[in-house]
């Protein structure tokens, strides 16, 4: 966004009749009015979801600590932080200037933006990554937000609801971290979800690597994403590198200048090599 905002270029507005705003604040209260999030329709949980469900709704009921304001989702996903919907690609009328015909590219911030309202302790870091682009070309600008489509985006896009624990607030406090890792187990065991292929948001940043633009997590491998000529923004899929990775990747990689290698590393409990 900021590269917009150099004297030499327009000022620009996005089509208010294009927008699908999101009614996340309140007149009454300065923090995020979290029944007012969108859910998307689903077909009704199966027995097994309702039960774990339920005791999701305990643990975050009856278990949790009193919630700090950095893991409340009322202070936490307010303002500026307070959760959007994805955009389709959408013009930028020109409201004064013009662009240079020969500027072409796209301008990319990834982001976390969580899906569904969070049922207890949030951290920023937990939402799923969302990417929002700004392609220019040809003396126009076009905006489009897309989520980063990973394996627990889909999972829980097609049940209706969280299923995988945030890595960052989920285990709040011993009796509910107890709570929520046999709950995780048992969904796990029930089919609901399968940790090998992944539980990452992808939310983190973003790298240009072989020619390939990925969007990155600490905790996953990363996701190959790519922008159209018209702005749209497509996610590609989980990407290995022929088999070099196994299950994460730091979402900071270095690219060296002179040779145009790449320089990655990752962490875990156990030795690597």
């Amino acid at each position: 966004m900021d590269t917009l905002s150099s004297s030499f270029l327009p000022k620009l507005s996005i089509n208010p009749k294009n927008t699908h705003s999101h009614p996340t604040t309140t007149t009454t209260l300065p923090f995020f009015n979290v029944s007012s999030l969108t859910r998307k329709p689903a077909d009704p949980p199966s027995l097994p979801a309702t039960i774990f469900n339920a005791f999701d709704y305990l643990i975050n009921t009856f278990i949790d600590p009193p919630l700090k304001p950095s893991l409340d989702p009322r202070y936490v996903l307010s303002d500026n932080f307070a959760p959007v919907d994805e955009l389709p690609p959408t013009e930028c009328q020109v409201v004064e200037g013009s662009l240079p015909p020969s500027l072409d590219g796209a301008y990319i911030r990834n982001g976390p933006n969580p899906q569904f309202l969070p049922r207890g302790p949030y951290h920023l870091f937990d939402g799923d990554g969302m990417l929002h682009a700004i392609r220019i070309s040809k003396g126009k600008a076009t905006i489009c937000s897309r989520y980063v489509k990973t394996y627990k985006y889909k999972v829980e896009s097609e049940k209706g609801f969280p299923v995988i624990p945030n890595v960052f607030s989920g285990f709040n406090g011993l009796s509910a971290s107890a709570a929520r890792g046999a709950v995780t187990a048992a969904r796990v065991l029930a089919g609901q979800f399968n940790p090998i292929n992944g539980i990452g948001l992808a939310n983190t940043s973003l790298a240009l690597i072989g020619g390939r633009l990925y969007a990155l997590g600490e905790s996953d491998l990363p996701y190959s994403v790519k922008v159209d000529p018209n702005g749209e923004i497509h996610t590609l899929g989980r990407h290995d590198f022929d088999g070099q990775l196994m299950m994460s990747m730091t979402a900071h990689p270095k690219i060296d200048a002179q040779t145009g290698e790449t320089f990655a590393f990752r962490y875990g409990p156990c030795r690597h090599f």
